[in-house]
Protein backbone atom coordinates (compact mmCIF):
# COMPACT_ATOMS: atom_id res chain seq x y z
CA UNK A 1 0.00 0.00 0.00
CA UNK A 2 2.84 2.53 0.79
CA UNK A 3 4.20 1.64 -2.30
CA UNK A 4 1.21 2.41 -4.28
CA UNK A 5 0.26 5.59 -2.43
CA UNK A 6 3.82 6.91 -3.18
CA UNK A 7 3.55 6.39 -6.74
CA UNK A 8 0.20 7.96 -6.87
CA UNK A 9 2.42 11.08 -4.82
CA UNK A 10 4.83 11.09 -7.31
CA UNK A 11 2.56 10.42 -10.66
CA UNK A 12 0.94 13.53 -9.41
CA UNK A 13 3.93 15.66 -8.64
CA UNK A 14 4.51 14.91 -12.48
CA UNK A 15 1.24 15.88 -13.57
CA UNK A 16 1.73 19.28 -11.68
CA UNK A 17 4.78 19.86 -12.64
CA UNK A 18 4.20 19.16 -16.51
CA UNK A 19 0.89 22.04 -16.16
CA UNK A 20 3.28 24.29 -14.62
CA UNK A 21 5.61 24.22 -17.24
CA UNK A 22 3.88 24.60 -19.82
CA UNK A 23 2.08 27.94 -17.98
CA UNK A 24 5.68 28.91 -17.54
CA UNK A 25 6.53 28.46 -21.13
CA UNK A 26 2.71 30.01 -22.40
CA UNK A 27 3.53 32.92 -20.53
CA UNK A 28 6.90 32.93 -21.65
CA UNK A 29 5.84 33.20 -24.95
CA UNK A 30 3.23 36.04 -24.48
CA UNK A 31 5.52 37.93 -22.96
CA UNK A 32 8.38 37.72 -25.88
CA UNK A 33 5.89 37.55 -28.90
CA UNK A 34 7.23 40.78 -30.70
CA UNK A 35 4.48 43.24 -32.08
CA UNK A 36 4.50 43.11 -35.67
CA UNK A 37 3.52 46.42 -37.83
CA UNK A 38 0.38 46.14 -40.46
CA UNK A 39 1.22 45.43 -43.72
CA UNK A 40 0.47 48.60 -45.06
CA UNK A 41 -1.40 51.83 -43.89
CA UNK A 42 -4.27 53.49 -45.95
CA UNK A 43 -4.64 56.82 -45.39
CA UNK A 44 -6.28 59.90 -47.33
CA UNK A 45 -6.20 63.95 -48.11
CA UNK A 46 -7.95 66.13 -50.26
CA UNK A 47 -5.62 66.53 -53.46
CA UNK A 48 -2.70 66.18 -54.68
CA UNK A 49 -2.01 69.83 -54.51
CA UNK A 50 -3.02 70.20 -50.90
CA UNK A 51 -0.34 71.07 -48.20
CA UNK A 52 -1.80 67.89 -46.59
CA UNK A 53 -0.98 65.33 -48.92
CA UNK A 54 2.48 66.56 -49.00
CA UNK A 55 2.96 66.50 -45.52
CA UNK A 56 1.78 63.00 -45.65
CA UNK A 57 4.27 62.13 -47.81
CA UNK A 58 6.60 64.14 -45.94
CA UNK A 59 6.88 62.29 -43.03
CA UNK A 60 4.99 58.35 -44.49
CA UNK A 61 8.20 57.80 -46.43
CA UNK A 62 10.84 57.94 -43.98
CA UNK A 63 8.16 56.28 -41.69
CA UNK A 64 7.67 53.51 -43.88
CA UNK A 65 11.41 53.03 -44.66
CA UNK A 66 11.75 52.41 -40.91
CA UNK A 67 8.72 50.11 -40.21
CA UNK A 68 8.97 48.21 -43.47
CA UNK A 69 5.35 49.30 -43.84
CA UNK A 70 4.03 50.17 -47.50
CA UNK A 71 2.00 53.35 -47.54
CA UNK A 72 -0.47 54.67 -49.44
CA UNK A 73 -2.15 58.29 -49.37
CA UNK A 74 -5.05 58.38 -51.35
CA UNK A 75 -6.06 61.16 -52.58
CA UNK A 76 -10.20 62.28 -52.75
CA UNK A 77 -11.54 65.40 -53.00
CA UNK A 78 -14.70 64.37 -51.17
CA UNK A 79 -14.22 65.26 -47.47
CA UNK A 80 -17.60 63.17 -46.78
CA UNK A 81 -16.44 60.01 -48.40
CA UNK A 82 -12.96 60.92 -46.59
CA UNK A 83 -15.09 60.79 -43.16
CA UNK A 84 -16.81 57.50 -44.43
CA UNK A 85 -13.28 55.91 -45.04
CA UNK A 86 -12.30 56.86 -41.80
CA UNK A 87 -15.49 56.26 -39.62
CA UNK A 88 -15.48 52.45 -41.38
CA UNK A 89 -11.85 51.38 -40.36
CA UNK A 90 -10.80 51.05 -43.69
CA UNK A 91 -8.31 54.18 -43.82
CA UNK A 92 -6.10 54.58 -40.70
CA UNK A 93 -6.11 59.17 -40.41
CA UNK A 94 -7.40 61.88 -42.78
CA UNK A 95 -6.91 65.47 -41.52
CA UNK A 96 -7.76 67.91 -40.37
CA UNK A 97 -10.99 66.88 -38.73
CA UNK A 98 -14.25 65.33 -38.45
CA UNK A 99 -16.62 68.01 -40.17
CA UNK A 100 -19.25 69.27 -37.93
CA UNK A 101 -21.40 69.19 -40.99
CA UNK A 102 -21.58 65.45 -41.04
CA UNK A 103 -21.26 65.53 -36.89
CA UNK A 104 -24.06 67.82 -36.52
CA UNK A 105 -25.91 65.72 -39.60
CA UNK A 106 -26.59 68.85 -41.66
CA UNK A 107 -28.33 68.87 -45.00
CA UNK A 108 -26.41 66.93 -47.26
CA UNK A 109 -24.59 64.84 -44.31
CA UNK A 110 -27.53 62.79 -42.51
CA UNK A 111 -27.39 59.59 -44.20
CA UNK A 112 -28.03 56.64 -42.43
CA UNK A 113 -23.94 55.60 -43.25
CA UNK A 114 -23.17 58.70 -42.53
CA UNK A 115 -23.45 61.74 -39.04
CA UNK A 116 -21.60 61.34 -36.32
CA UNK A 117 -19.29 58.74 -35.12
CA UNK A 118 -16.30 58.98 -32.17
CA UNK A 119 -12.97 59.61 -33.87
CA UNK A 120 -9.72 60.74 -31.77
CA UNK A 121 -7.07 63.12 -32.61
CA UNK A 122 -3.87 60.81 -32.73
CA UNK A 123 -1.35 64.08 -33.63
CA UNK A 124 -1.56 67.75 -35.01
CA UNK A 125 -1.39 67.66 -38.66
CA UNK A 126 -0.06 71.10 -38.81
CA UNK A 127 -0.06 75.05 -37.49
CA UNK A 128 -3.04 76.14 -40.01
CA UNK A 129 -2.50 79.63 -40.93
CA UNK A 130 -5.38 80.63 -43.20
CA UNK A 131 -7.44 83.97 -44.18
CA UNK A 132 -8.77 86.03 -47.21
CA UNK A 133 -6.86 86.65 -49.95
CA UNK A 134 -7.39 88.73 -52.96
CA UNK A 135 -5.64 89.94 -56.12
CA UNK A 136 -2.86 93.03 -55.17
CA UNK A 137 -4.50 95.37 -58.10
CA UNK A 138 -8.17 94.38 -56.79
CA UNK A 139 -8.11 97.53 -54.50
CA UNK A 140 -9.37 95.53 -51.50
CA UNK A 141 -6.65 95.98 -48.97
CA UNK A 142 -8.38 95.47 -45.80
CA UNK A 143 -11.34 93.22 -44.81
CA UNK A 144 -13.24 96.47 -44.63
CA UNK A 145 -13.00 96.74 -48.30
CA UNK A 146 -15.10 93.82 -48.68
CA UNK A 147 -18.47 95.96 -49.92
CA UNK A 148 -21.88 94.40 -50.79
CA UNK A 149 -22.27 93.51 -54.45
CA UNK A 150 -18.79 91.36 -54.22
CA UNK A 151 -18.47 87.93 -54.54
CA UNK A 152 -16.65 85.34 -52.51
CA UNK A 153 -15.34 81.81 -54.19
CA UNK A 154 -16.01 79.53 -51.64
CA UNK A 155 -14.84 75.37 -51.27
CA UNK A 156 -18.15 73.60 -50.25
CA UNK A 157 -19.83 70.07 -50.71
CA UNK A 158 -22.86 71.30 -49.60
CA UNK A 159 -25.89 73.55 -50.27
CA UNK A 160 -24.57 76.68 -47.84
CA UNK A 161 -21.22 78.18 -48.32
CA UNK A 162 -18.97 77.20 -45.22
CA UNK A 163 -19.55 78.51 -42.32
CA UNK A 164 -16.37 80.38 -42.08
CA UNK A 165 -17.02 82.88 -44.84
CA UNK A 166 -19.81 83.79 -42.90
CA UNK A 167 -17.60 85.04 -39.45
CA UNK A 168 -15.29 86.73 -41.88
CA UNK A 169 -18.45 88.47 -43.31
CA UNK A 170 -19.22 89.47 -40.42
CA UNK A 171 -16.00 91.00 -39.85
CA UNK A 172 -16.23 92.96 -42.38
CA UNK A 173 -19.85 94.33 -41.51
CA UNK A 174 -21.44 92.70 -44.61
CA UNK A 175 -24.35 90.54 -44.85
CA UNK A 176 -24.13 87.29 -46.71
CA UNK A 177 -26.93 88.47 -48.50
CA UNK A 178 -25.58 91.46 -50.25
CA UNK A 179 -22.77 88.83 -51.54
CA UNK A 180 -23.09 86.66 -54.59
CA UNK A 181 -21.02 83.17 -53.26
CA UNK A 182 -19.09 81.14 -56.36
CA UNK A 183 -19.04 77.65 -55.18
CA UNK A 184 -16.34 75.51 -56.36
CA UNK A 185 -15.55 71.69 -55.32
CA UNK A 186 -12.01 71.62 -54.89
CA UNK A 187 -9.16 73.98 -54.14
CA UNK A 188 -7.06 73.59 -57.73
CA UNK A 189 -9.40 75.66 -58.92
CA UNK A 190 -9.61 78.52 -56.33
CA UNK A 191 -6.65 80.63 -57.62
CA UNK A 192 -8.00 79.61 -61.02
CA UNK A 193 -11.43 81.57 -60.43
CA UNK A 194 -9.78 84.12 -58.81
CA UNK A 195 -6.99 84.67 -60.98
CA UNK A 196 -9.66 84.79 -64.25
CA UNK A 197 -12.06 87.44 -62.15
CA UNK A 198 -14.55 85.15 -61.24
CA UNK A 199 -14.49 86.75 -57.85
CA UNK A 200 -13.50 89.24 -55.58
CA UNK A 201 -12.05 87.05 -52.65
CA UNK A 202 -11.87 83.80 -51.39
CA UNK A 203 -10.49 82.22 -48.35
CA UNK A 204 -7.72 79.58 -47.98
CA UNK A 205 -4.63 77.95 -46.37
CA UNK A 206 -1.08 79.90 -46.46
CA UNK A 207 0.73 77.02 -47.94
CA UNK A 208 -1.73 75.82 -51.04
CA UNK A 209 0.72 75.71 -53.80
CA UNK A 210 -1.46 76.75 -56.49
CA UNK A 211 -1.66 80.80 -55.44
CA UNK A 212 1.96 80.57 -56.04
CA UNK A 213 0.56 81.18 -59.95
CA UNK A 214 -1.07 84.00 -59.10
CA UNK A 215 1.45 85.56 -57.08
CA UNK A 216 3.56 85.23 -59.96
CA UNK A 217 0.92 86.82 -62.41
CA UNK A 218 0.79 90.08 -63.14
CA UNK A 219 -2.13 90.45 -60.89
CA UNK A 220 -0.44 89.66 -57.82
CA UNK A 221 -1.56 87.86 -54.55
CA UNK A 222 -2.74 90.04 -51.40
CA UNK A 223 -4.00 88.60 -48.22
CA UNK A 224 -6.13 90.59 -45.99
CA UNK A 225 -4.65 91.35 -42.43
CA UNK A 226 -6.37 90.06 -39.71
CA UNK A 227 -5.13 91.39 -36.52
CA UNK A 228 -7.50 90.66 -33.54
CA UNK A 229 -4.93 93.13 -31.31
CA UNK A 230 -5.71 96.15 -33.12
CA UNK A 231 -9.48 95.15 -33.88
CA UNK A 232 -10.80 93.34 -31.06
CA UNK A 233 -14.27 94.24 -31.95
CA UNK A 234 -13.93 92.69 -35.51
CA UNK A 235 -12.39 89.69 -34.08
CA UNK A 236 -15.67 89.14 -31.41
CA UNK A 237 -17.94 89.58 -34.23
CA UNK A 238 -15.82 86.61 -36.15
CA UNK A 239 -15.92 84.45 -33.10
CA UNK A 240 -19.76 84.38 -32.31
CA UNK A 241 -20.00 82.89 -35.96
CA UNK A 242 -16.75 80.84 -36.55
CA UNK A 243 -15.89 80.16 -32.62
CA UNK A 244 -12.95 77.76 -33.72
CA UNK A 245 -9.90 79.10 -34.23
CA UNK A 246 -7.25 81.64 -33.08
CA UNK A 247 -4.98 84.06 -34.28
CA UNK A 248 -1.22 84.49 -35.53
CA UNK A 249 1.00 85.72 -37.52
CA UNK A 250 1.56 83.62 -41.05
CA UNK A 251 5.45 82.41 -41.70
CA UNK A 252 7.29 79.29 -43.96
CA UNK A 253 4.07 79.42 -46.15
CA UNK A 254 3.34 81.15 -49.65
CA UNK A 255 5.34 84.46 -49.66
CA UNK A 256 2.71 87.13 -50.09
CA UNK A 257 1.53 85.86 -46.89
CA UNK A 258 4.29 85.70 -44.91
CA UNK A 259 4.22 88.27 -41.75
CA UNK A 260 0.40 88.81 -42.33
CA UNK A 261 -1.77 88.47 -39.40
CA UNK A 262 -4.28 85.52 -39.65
CA UNK A 263 -6.39 83.21 -38.36
CA UNK A 264 -4.88 79.94 -36.85
CA UNK A 265 -6.03 76.79 -36.63
CA UNK A 266 -3.86 73.79 -35.51
CA UNK A 267 -4.93 71.09 -37.34
CA UNK A 268 -5.27 67.60 -36.07
CA UNK A 269 -4.73 63.68 -37.75
CA UNK A 270 -8.33 62.02 -36.75
CA UNK A 271 -9.07 57.96 -36.94
CA UNK A 272 -11.53 55.98 -35.11
CA UNK A 273 -11.43 56.23 -31.52
CA UNK A 274 -10.92 52.42 -31.29
CA UNK A 275 -7.91 52.13 -33.71
CA UNK A 276 -5.32 49.74 -32.13
CA UNK A 277 -4.02 51.91 -29.33
CA UNK A 278 -0.51 50.11 -29.93
CA UNK A 279 -0.15 51.21 -33.45
CA UNK A 280 -0.85 54.46 -32.61
CA UNK A 281 1.42 54.77 -29.77
CA UNK A 282 4.20 53.57 -32.19
CA UNK A 283 3.80 55.86 -34.52
CA UNK A 284 3.33 58.87 -32.46
CA UNK A 285 6.80 57.49 -30.63
CA UNK A 286 7.92 57.31 -33.88
CA UNK A 287 7.24 61.11 -35.03
CA UNK A 288 8.72 62.04 -31.59
CA UNK A 289 12.04 60.68 -31.99
CA UNK A 290 12.44 61.27 -35.92
CA UNK A 291 10.78 64.55 -35.44
CA UNK A 292 14.14 66.20 -37.17
CA UNK A 293 13.83 64.15 -39.86
CA UNK A 294 10.23 65.83 -40.70
CA UNK A 295 10.05 69.42 -39.61
CA UNK A 296 11.01 71.12 -42.49
CA UNK A 297 8.05 70.36 -43.88
CA UNK A 298 5.88 73.76 -42.83
CA UNK A 299 2.65 71.23 -41.54
CA UNK A 300 5.38 68.72 -40.09
CA UNK A 301 6.85 71.23 -38.41
CA UNK A 302 3.82 71.04 -36.13
CA UNK A 303 4.25 67.40 -35.37
CA UNK A 304 5.34 68.08 -31.92
CA UNK A 305 4.04 66.75 -28.59
CA UNK A 306 3.48 70.50 -27.39
CA UNK A 307 1.42 70.99 -29.98
CA UNK A 308 -0.72 67.62 -29.44
CA UNK A 309 -0.98 68.89 -25.73
CA UNK A 310 -2.67 72.40 -27.31
CA UNK A 311 -4.97 70.45 -29.34
CA UNK A 312 -5.59 68.66 -26.03
CA UNK A 313 -6.79 71.79 -24.48
CA UNK A 314 -8.44 73.26 -27.34
CA UNK A 315 -10.49 70.56 -29.31
CA UNK A 316 -13.70 69.23 -28.80
CA UNK A 317 -12.35 65.61 -30.42
CA UNK A 318 -10.92 63.34 -27.69
CA UNK A 319 -6.93 62.41 -27.62
CA UNK A 320 -6.51 58.58 -28.68
CA UNK A 321 -5.57 56.31 -26.25
CA UNK A 322 -2.19 55.32 -28.32
CA UNK A 323 -1.02 58.90 -27.76
CA UNK A 324 -2.19 59.57 -24.00
CA UNK A 325 0.23 56.28 -23.63
CA UNK A 326 3.18 58.06 -24.63
CA UNK A 327 2.65 61.54 -23.45
CA UNK A 328 2.01 59.79 -20.01
CA UNK A 329 5.48 58.17 -20.29
CA UNK A 330 6.95 61.65 -21.25
CA UNK A 331 5.30 62.92 -17.96
CA UNK A 332 3.25 65.47 -19.73
CA UNK A 333 -0.50 64.02 -19.14
CA UNK A 334 -2.19 65.51 -16.65
CA UNK A 335 -5.21 64.85 -14.52
CA UNK A 336 -7.37 67.83 -15.93
CA UNK A 337 -6.52 66.75 -19.41
CA UNK A 338 -7.87 63.39 -18.98
CA UNK A 339 -11.16 65.18 -17.64
CA UNK A 340 -11.34 66.99 -20.58
CA UNK A 341 -10.96 63.78 -22.87
CA UNK A 342 -13.60 62.08 -20.85
CA UNK A 343 -15.96 65.38 -21.02
CA UNK A 344 -15.44 64.63 -24.80
CA UNK A 345 -15.62 61.44 -25.45
CA UNK A 346 -19.07 61.89 -23.49
CA UNK A 347 -19.83 64.92 -25.65
CA UNK A 348 -19.54 62.88 -28.96
CA UNK A 349 -21.09 59.60 -27.91
CA UNK A 350 -24.05 61.68 -27.07
CA UNK A 351 -24.11 63.32 -30.47
CA UNK A 352 -23.75 59.26 -32.14
CA UNK A 353 -26.35 57.84 -29.75
CA UNK A 354 -28.35 60.51 -30.61
CA UNK A 355 -28.30 60.33 -33.91
CA UNK A 356 -28.72 56.17 -33.88
CA UNK A 357 -32.02 57.22 -31.82
CA UNK A 358 -33.07 59.41 -34.07
CA UNK A 359 -32.66 56.87 -37.12
CA UNK A 360 -34.25 54.25 -35.32
CA UNK A 361 -37.49 56.52 -34.55
CA UNK A 362 -37.80 57.53 -37.83
CA UNK A 363 -37.84 53.85 -39.21
CA UNK A 364 -40.43 53.43 -36.49
CA UNK A 365 -42.58 56.26 -37.88
CA UNK A 366 -42.20 54.70 -41.70
CA UNK A 367 -39.89 57.99 -42.58
CA UNK A 368 -37.45 57.51 -45.40
CA UNK A 369 -33.49 58.02 -43.78
CA UNK A 370 -32.32 59.64 -46.91
CA UNK A 371 -30.43 62.41 -47.59
CA UNK A 372 -32.66 64.09 -50.03
CA UNK A 373 -35.90 63.15 -47.91
CA UNK A 374 -36.66 66.60 -46.45
CA UNK A 375 -39.32 64.86 -43.71
CA UNK A 376 -35.96 62.87 -42.38
CA UNK A 377 -33.95 66.01 -42.27
CA UNK A 378 -36.69 68.09 -40.22
CA UNK A 379 -37.55 64.94 -38.12
CA UNK A 380 -33.32 64.82 -37.22
CA UNK A 381 -33.41 68.52 -36.99
CA UNK A 382 -36.46 68.42 -34.62
CA UNK A 383 -34.76 65.64 -32.41
CA UNK A 384 -31.84 68.06 -31.62
CA UNK A 385 -33.57 71.13 -30.82
CA UNK A 386 -36.22 68.96 -28.53
CA UNK A 387 -33.05 66.97 -26.81
CA UNK A 388 -30.74 70.23 -26.70
CA UNK A 389 -27.65 68.73 -27.98
CA UNK A 390 -25.08 70.95 -26.38
CA UNK A 391 -23.09 72.57 -29.71
CA UNK A 392 -19.28 71.19 -29.91
CA UNK A 393 -16.80 74.33 -29.78
CA UNK A 394 -12.99 74.37 -29.41
CA UNK A 395 -13.41 76.10 -25.70
CA UNK A 396 -15.53 74.01 -23.79
CA UNK A 397 -14.56 71.52 -21.11
CA UNK A 398 -15.89 70.62 -17.21
CA UNK A 399 -17.12 73.18 -15.57
CA UNK A 400 -17.56 75.27 -19.00
CA UNK A 401 -21.33 75.93 -19.90
CA UNK A 402 -22.22 74.72 -23.50
CA UNK A 403 -23.87 76.90 -25.90
CA UNK A 404 -26.48 74.98 -27.08
CA UNK A 405 -26.51 73.51 -31.23
CA UNK A 406 -30.36 74.88 -31.19
CA UNK A 407 -29.96 78.18 -30.34
CA UNK A 408 -26.92 78.41 -32.65
CA UNK A 409 -27.94 77.19 -35.81
CA UNK A 410 -32.16 77.04 -35.74
CA UNK A 411 -32.55 80.33 -34.60
CA UNK A 412 -29.75 81.26 -36.77
CA UNK A 413 -31.64 84.39 -37.89
CA UNK A 414 -32.09 85.58 -34.12
CA UNK A 415 -28.58 85.34 -33.14
CA UNK A 416 -26.44 86.20 -35.82
CA UNK A 417 -25.22 89.36 -35.36
CA UNK A 418 -26.65 92.12 -37.09
CA UNK A 419 -23.93 94.23 -38.73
Amino acid sequence: MKKRALLVLLALALVVSLVAFAACAKEEEVVTEEWQWPERLLVTAMSTRSPIYSAFVAWTTPWSADTGVTVRVIAESDSRLQQLWVKEGRFFTVAPHQARSMMYGLKGQARRDWGPWLSAIWMPAGGVYWGCVTLADSGIETIYDIKPGMSAIVITLAEEPQQSIYAFLAWAQVDPEDITFVPLGATAQQARFLQDGKGDFSLCYYTTPTWLEVEASPHGLRWLPLDAEKDPEGAARFLEVYPWTGWGVATGGIPSSEGVAMALTISPYITRFDTDPELVYRIVKWVDENYDRIKEHPWCAAMTLENLLDVAVHNYEPIHDGSVRYLEEKGLWTEELEARRQYNIELLTLWVDSYQTAISMADERGIDVNVDNEEWQEFWDKYKKDHDLPMLVNFQGPGIEQPSYSDFYENWEEVRPKW
